[in-house]
């Protein structure tokens, strides 16, 4: 199907003529996994642009060449990113071709004109009234997750007992699923980034593959009852648009945008929670200032996402003949967009490999890309992390990391969190 959500099968571009070729790099590597920042800093120095043997994409690194691809949608477009990177085995595709499973392109892989068109009712929807109201949600799922996390006594998991739980069930009470589900929801949600931008096994890949479709088939049920009992949430405010012009907000577009926003608002704010308090706690003097100065939250959130960004890559594939760089690039040519490279461009940022939270230009991070696929998600996403450092700083100052841990992360193309992250504090 031409407007699919993700293609399972995509085609491999060559090189482009004269572009430098590595045979080395990926993201998939082990050092690279543990820490990206030290290949790419040499990357952007000797080879910015370059393409990847091992990927089959050309790779960006500086945050000009990033940001001109994002602004120029219509030769750079964003039909791949919901594809998976690496092939997925025949089991797994056989149950993503059940004929009921056809979610459609919508918002992050749509072109223009459909994208403007569905963008004008999804932005709507991150209203700030939407965000007042899930505000003291939000704050009240956190000091109830942090009342658990006490309770059970130090160390504690932070990944299991709170970042990865709180920005699912936000996600959730923001659509509007009710809270009885929670428990199924996150299940099936669990692990999709493994499935488009992860290595994983066959084995995980049909595992996977079984609860994408389970969870499809709830998104499409939900959206049917809602239609006849509408409530003050997000799916009803898209019915509504639809009720008013059938034709300008499909009602199968609404299923698609439904069941891929709880996977955008999911593990990746998890990671930005986690990624948070890796980068704090390993420098204990900037989390004592956030400590005393609740004031510093807002800068230091950005600088997170600077440093280390939960999103570390995109993509993009070429729809004509261009030149980028200097190089001639055909249509058809597959692009990894270096986000974690571009934040730390020494172009932009001084000393890029240094966390600072009173940094003056933080904000000029790109984590959630920029043009028009700009992710809606930001302010939510912003939000959440803004309210649990206030309220960890509030209610456990003396939060600390368990000392001499290993941060393991999962293989993965474009998302980047540890899987566990142990914590400690003085009782």
């Amino acid at each position: 199907m031409a407007d699919a959500y993700h293609k399972i099968r995509t085609e491999r571009a060559p090189a482009p003529s004269g572009c430098p070729v590595d045979q080395g790099f990926s993201p998939f590597a082990p050092d690279y996994m543990a820490n990206p920042y030290v290949e790419l800093e040499q990357l952007r120095g000797e080879s910015p642009v370059f393409y990847s043997e091992k990927l089959g994409y050309l790779v960006l690194t500086r945050m000009e060449d990033v940001s001109d691809v994002f602004k120029n949608p219509d030769i750079y477009s964003a039909a791949n990113v919901q594809d998976p990177v690496l092939p997925i085995c025949d089991a797994a595709a056989e149950i993503l071709m059940t004929p009921d499973y056809n979610p459609i392109a919508v918002m992050s892989n749509r072109a223009r004109p459909d994208h403007t068109r569905i963008r004008k009712y999804t932005l709507a929807g991150f209203s700030g009234r939407r965000m007042r109201i899930l505000e003291p949600f939000i704050r009240q799922r956190c000091e109830s997750m942090v009342d658990a996390m006490l309770a059970s006594g130090s160390p504690a998991e932070f990944v299991g007992a709170l970042g990865h739980p709180l920005p699912g069930e936000t996600i959730f009470r923001f659509i509007g699923f009710p809270e009885e589900d929670d428990k199924k929801l996150k299940d099936w949600t669990t692990n999709r980034l493994a499935f488009t931008w992860g290595q994983t096994s066959d084995a995980e890949q049909i595992d996977i593959a079984g609860k994408m479709l389970s969870y499809w088939r709830y998104c499409v049920d939900f959206v049917k009852m809602r239609q006849s009992d509408p409530a003050d949430d997000f799916t009803s405010e898209l019915l509504a648009a639809h009720a008013d012009d059938p034709d300008e907000l499909r009602y199968e577009e609404i299923q698609s945008i439904v069941y891929g926003l709880s996977f955008a608002g999911h593990e990746i704010v998890t990671n930005f929670l986690s990624n948070g308090l890796l980068s704090l706690l390993s420098d204990h003097r900037q989390w004592e200032e956030i400590c005393a100065d609740a004031a510093l939250i807002p800068n230091a959130v950005q600088e997170i996402l600077r440093y280390n960004s939960p999103q570390t890559s995109w993509r993009r594939v070429v729809t004509q003949d261009t030149e980028l760089a200097g190089y001639e690039i055909p249509a058809g040519t597959q692009i990894f967009l270096s986000l974690g490279s571009a934040n730390h461009d020494e172009a932009l940022f001084d000393n890029p490999g240094t966390f600072d939270i009173h940094r003056d230009n933080a904000r000029a991070n790109i984590a959630f890309g920029r043009g028009i696929h700009f992710c809606l998600g930001k302010r939510l996403a912003i939000i959440e992390a803004t309210i649990f450092l206030e309220t960890l700083t509030k209610r456990i100052p003396s939060l600390d990391l368990v000392a001499d841990q290993r941060y393991d992360f999962f293989p993965n193309f474009t998302f980047r969190g540890p899987k566990e992250l142990w914590l400690t504090w003085q009782a």
